[in-house]
């Protein structure tokens, strides 16, 4: 997907701001086939007003009250509809999707922000995420998904090689580290695992 200017973005205080991360995210998402999106995460609904504005039926979803606050606000500015919903990972979510986008907490910190603290090796909300995600999507689903150099994408991928297909799309060198853009598919097309 292209990085669209048109789209207007305010930050309030306390919400993560779009950042190399988030773009490279845009950048790597495959919209073809798909019709049905989750954006988990959302911040400022910068990726989940790309995924709306290019025709897809998008959830918006994030853990902070303000980030669902500052969505709905660019949704607004931006007169995109998108449905918005506050909840700890998957906890309220009751539906499938065919694609589901993930800006994560990736960094290896403790105590920090909750936008950007992976916990223990970067992976403790990732790691959440993917113990889950398979049930959210429909067959042929795919998700799409930003990590950094400094997060342990070694134990995810082989924690989860029985679940997913895990490909890297991008690559791109930012400051201190390499971020990298992965798609993340179920193996065999089945998302009926135990």
């Amino acid at each position: 997907m292209k990085i669209d200017q048109d789209i207007k973005i305010r930050v309030l205080p306390g919400v993560y701001p779009p950042a190399d991360d988030s773009y490279l995210l845009i950048e790597s998402i495959n919209i073809e086939k798909h019709e049905k999106a989750l954006d988990m995460g959302c911040g400022t609904g910068i990726v989940a007003l790309h995924l709306a504005k290019s025709g897809l039926d998008v959830v918006a979803a994030d853990i902070s009250e303000k980030a669902i606050e500052n969505t709905i606000l660019n949704s607004e500015i931006n007169n995109i509809r998108l449905r918005v919903v506050k909840t700890d990972l998957f906890r309220n979510i009751d539906e499938r999707f065919d694609l589901i986008t993930f800006n994560p907490p990736y960094l290896p910190t403790k105590g920090e922000d909750i936008s950007w603290d992976g916990g223990k090796g970067g992976v403790e909300v990732i790691d959440r995420f993917l113990g889950d995600a398979w049930r959210y999507l429909e067959t042929g689903g795919e998700i799409y998904m930003v990590m950094s150099s400094l997060t342990n994408r070694e134990f995810l991928e082989e924690k989860y090689n029985s679940i997913y297909e895990f490909e890297v799309i991008t690559k791109r060198h930012i400051f201190f580290e390499d971020l990298y853009s992965y798609r993340i598919s179920l193996r065999n097309n089945n998302s009926l695992y135990p």
